[in-house]
């Protein structure tokens, strides 16, 4: 199991976006910036972080990499 440390909550005033920043416990070059709902609260971030994280795990499953 992969423990994921939220370093960070950004609100993007101007686009109507908030954004939270994780970095992975034991390798703390690993991080991840993920859209959250906007306005996202301090007491909801945990929530919605690990929201984002499926998500992404999910969509990953199918994805394929492609040059560019």
């Amino acid at each position: 199991m992969t423990d994921l440390v939220i370093t960070g909550l950004h609100h993007d005033t101007e686009r109507k976006r908030s954004v939270v920043y994780v970095r992975w416990a034991d390798d703390p070059e690993k991080h991840l910036g993920l859209v959250v709902p906007f306005g996202c609260s301090l007491d909801e971030v945990k929530d919605e972080a690990a929201r984002a994280v499926k998500t992404l795990a999910t969509e990953l499953t199918s994805a394929t990499v492609v040059s560019p």
